[in-house]
């Protein structure tokens, strides 16, 4: 009986040792006027621009501060926030880290911007520091002096260009009947303009996106030729046509103007450019070869020609029944024809024959 008192009794002692242990360091993290709180510093270029040729791991600043002891055995964890406005209102996380410094780079600082930004455009980031025992901030949670860096951030234009709408996919990003634009480059060689040629509908409307989701759809740009905007912001034609769809990211510009398809070469009696048209009759065009030769075609409009002089760079022909755009490849396969031949084109449909 006297060794179960002693045992009991150690236990006793035991528990109310470690509930003061914890008690005390509960006090400890709990009195936040014992625990030095952090300095944020950021040393960083104002007022740069980020473009195509930036070297975007190149070293623009730093960004420093104190280390916070919370006086337990536990490291604590730096993170820093970023937001567009001084209130942090739908802040993000910008990186998280255990040490006391970090190197700003045109990268981390470009990166930035694109979680908020889709377009290259001067900006202003709001940073603070915040600091804790863990990213979720256990214990006292400090929040530094606000920073801020402006610069233009960049951008760069897409690979792909989509457009859907009420005759093209029926508004579904899913269906087989969205369109999948083509890519030209400029005169330079530059790439960030898109073009298709499709037979559109007055009044029924379409938008493009670069992921085929609503989320980066749009229906114009800051200059709109030869089309308006509905009340949902749908691009729509004022009549029904054969219509190159034009869309110039470089120049934030969007042309809808009438299709002008030729042919070109020997099969047709020259290589002279807007000698030889199709004739266009509702959603079909068509040409007849004039000699045997190789067959090739391009098609063009008035933004295109300003754009792009190089008539080849919006080439296309038929393969097995299939209308192939030459894009930003080189010379396509040749497709030899007779002279006499009826070439009918359905670019909706995307087929060609040749009869």
């Amino acid at each position: 009986m006297k060794k179960l008192n002693i045992l009991l009794t150690y236990f006793i002692a035991l528990f109310f040792f470690v509930a003061c242990t914890n008690d005390d360091d509960h006090l400890k993290l709990g009195d936040e006027n014992s625990i030095e709180k952090p300095v944020f510093e950021q040393s960083a270029i104002p007022n740069f621009v980020i473009d195509a040729k930036t070297n975007m791991s190149e070293k623009v600043g730093t960004w420093s501060w104190s280390r916070t002891d919370y006086n337990i055995q536990a490291a604590p964890v730096y993170t820093i926030e970023v937001a567009t406005n001084e209130s942090f209102e739908n802040s993000l996380v910008l990186m998280t880290s255990n040490s006391n410094k970090a190197d700003i780079t045109y990268k981390v600082l470009n990166d930035a911007a694109l979680l908020f930004v889709k377009e290259s455009k001067e900006i202003t980031l709001f940073l603070r520091l915040k600091t804790g025992l863990n990213s979720v901030g256990t214990g006292p949670v400090f929040y530094s002096d606000t920073k801020s860096v402006t610069f233009t951030c960049y951008v760069a234009f897409p690979k792909e260009l989509y457009m859907v709408g009420a005759d093209f996919g029926k508004w579904d990003w899913g269906s087989n009947g969205i369109v999948a634009l083509t890519p030209i480059q400029n005169n330079n060689g530059e790439d960030g303009a898109f073009w298709c040629v499709r037979y559109l509908t007055a009044g029924n409307g379409f938008k493009w996106s670069q992921d085929k989701t609503w989320d980066t759809a749009f229906g114009k740009m800051d200059s709109s030729i030869g089309f308006t905007n509905d009340k949902d912001g749908n691009a729509i034609v004022a009549e029904n046509g054969l219509y190159v769809i034009f869309v110039n990211y470089p120049d934030k510009t969007i042309a809808i103007q009438p299709a002008k398809v030729y042919g070109m070469g020997d099969a047709f009696g020259g290589w002279d450019t807007g000698k030889y048209p199709f004739t266009i009759s509702g959603i079909k065009a068509t040409i007849q070869t004039s000699a045997a030769n190789n067959l090739r075609m391009y098609v063009t409009s008035d933004a295109i020609d300003a754009y792009n002089s190089d008539w080849w760079r919006h080439e296309f022909n038929i393969f097995d029944g299939k209308i192939v755009y030459r894009a930003t490849g080189g010379d396509q396969a040749a497709v030899p024809v007779a002279a006499g031949k009826k070439v009918t084109l359905d670019f909706n449909a995307g087929t060609g024959t040749i009869e």
